[in-house]
């Protein structure tokens, strides 16, 4: 009773917001709240929606607020790696790929999962022209996991 009085104060909030990308996420804090497994669709969606809008920070922060609720989802890693390759904060990037490798290592992720990961990152540098970067994420990845680099250099 109490989610639906809630579910419906946000219906009719929403119409009131313009920006999509954070009625969705108001939408799914209130189901996470209610503890509804339909709140991680929702923030996937806020996610996709902050990312089209090209508001990266925003997308990042969702996408890193759904490996806290949700450890053992792993999809979120290769998504963080382009964002953060994307805001050019190298040090948050090669974070969340080294634990992409870990959890390859580990044969928990796939490599088929890495390699388009790797592969998005050389083409996203590529693309804009970021030399420097691609240079230091492709020696990156030769340094942390060699069988992988072969792939993809």
């Amino acid at each position: 009773k109490e989610k639906e009085k809630a579910l419906g104060l946000y219906k009719l909030m929403s119409y009131s917001l313009e920006d999509k990308a954070y009625a969705v996420q108001v939408e799914a804090d209130l189901l996470l709240a209610f503890e509804d497994e339909g709140a991680m669709e929702k923030y996937q969606q806020a996610a996709f929606l902050y990312k089209k809008e090209k508001n990266i920070v925003l997308a990042a922060s969702i996408y890193e607020h759904l490996r806290v609720v949700n450890p053992g989802d792993l999809s979120y890693l290769s998504a963080l790696v382009e964002l953060y390759a994307r805001m050019d904060w190298p040090e948050k990037m090669e974070e969340r790929f080294n634990t992409m490798i870990d959890y390859y290592q580990s044969k928990k992720i796939s490599e088929d999962s890495v390699v388009k990961t790797v592969k998005l990152i050389r083409d996203l540098y590529t693309l804009e022209k970021k030399d420097d970067s691609l240079k230091k994420f492709l020696n990156f990845v030769k340094v942390k996991s060699p069988d992988l680099s072969a792939q993809v250099i």
